[in-house]
């Protein structure tokens, strides 16, 4: 059976990414057996085991709901956009995000609300999805929504599927670049059963209260922290990083002169062999900055494609969040020796 299994995964590996989630439907409607006597109670991305889903264990599903508890506790303490007015907010002018616009841009908050929960506060009249062109008329436009968080399943993917954090990753420290309102901080200790260190790096002092809060009113002080502080102050934390995230982390906060310093710092400091989760891409965050070192030497993206569709299955737009995601290894920098 685990041979079967195994192939089966291979076989999943085989066909193009897109298109995995269509098979799967197909699997399921072609050998579906109705009232079956065999005990199917496992089955989970086709295959039957935990080990090869950690994504579908039943302590990944426990730490889901501790997450949406927190989501739901944190919503109390912020504005439905999840945005401060002490935010320094910098609205893109080139390269990503520069056709948003302040007056028809909504951050929703991905973690705090998912697709059902923006739905009901489009129903209470909290949000709107469009605006009007001209006043009176109905010639209107849908409205960009954009979130500075990941949602809870991108987090499980994260930390199940791109960086599983089980007993090989013990100690390890993952550190998270404008961390925000502690997401990826929870997740990590949720999902990692409090095996790993996570450290937080935030600009903004509310949102840091808000994540020690958090962090003190479920228990998770012992694993991870959270500092107020620019990154570029914090280099030998940076330095110490396994994995590091970097979500939506510059664009919206800094103008291009200080998002060139920023990558130039990251670049200089995190260490060889560690890895990076960003979202979006490196490569597309950066595109319309003039980076004085070269991308592929310095970062190799790793091919995920497939560990999203199998992570994802028949839901199409769950492959679109979780392929967003990019997960990259860090190159070891060469050493030269002097000859005396």
């Amino acid at each position: 059976m685990e041979e079967a299994e195994n192939e089966f995964i291979q076989l999943l590996d085989k066909i193009e990414p897109r298109k995995v989630a269509t098979f799967l439907d197909w699997v399921m409607d072609s050998f579906s057996v109705v009232d079956s006597s065999h005990d199917r109670k496992g089955v989970r991305c086709g295959v039957e085991r935990d080990d090869l889903c950690p994504w579908k264990s039943s302590e990944v599903e426990e730490a889901n709901a501790i997450l949406k508890k927190i989501a739901l506790e944190i919503r109390v303490d912020l504005p439905v956009t999840a945005v401060l007015d002490s935010e320094n907010l910098h609205w893109p002018s080139d390269g990503l995000d520069s056709d948003c616009r302040p007056e028809t841009t909504v951050h929703v908050d991905s973690f705090l609300y998912d697709d059902d929960d923006i739905d009901d506060l489009v129903d209470e009249g909290r949000l709107k999805r469009s605006y009007c062109l001209a006043c009176g008329s109905r010639n209107i436009e849908q409205l960009t929504f954009i979130s500075h968080s990941l949602s809870v399943d991108q987090l499980r993917y994260i930390f199940t599927a791109l960086v599983p954090l089980n007993e090989a990753m013990s100690n390890r420290l993952i550190v998270d670049v404008g961390s925000r309102l502690g997401a990826v901080l929870y997740a990590s200790y949720l999902y990692g059963g409090g095996r790993v260190n996570a450290v937080g790096i935030e600009m903004v002092k509310e949102f840091c209260a808000l994540q020690e809060k958090v962090i003190q009113e479920n228990g998770m002080d012992d694993r991870i922290k959270v500092i107020n502080d620019d990154v570029r102050n914090q280099g030998s934390l940076l330095a110490s990083a396994d994995v590091v995230i970097l979500n939506n982390v510059f664009n919206f906060f800094l103008p291009p002169n200080e998002q060139l310093s920023c990558w130039k710092f990251l670049h200089e400091t995190i260490r060889g062999g560690a890895v990076i989760v960003s979202n979006p891409s490196v490569e597309t965050v950066t595109e319309h900055l003039n980076l004085p070192f070269t991308l592929n030497e310095w970062i190799t993206k790793i091919d995920t494609s497939h560990l999203a569709a199998r992570f994802a299955a028949a839901d199409d737009e769950l492959f679109e969040d979780c392929e967003k995601l990019t997960l990259y290894s860090v190159s070891r920098r060469q050493t030269h020796t002097k000859n005396e």
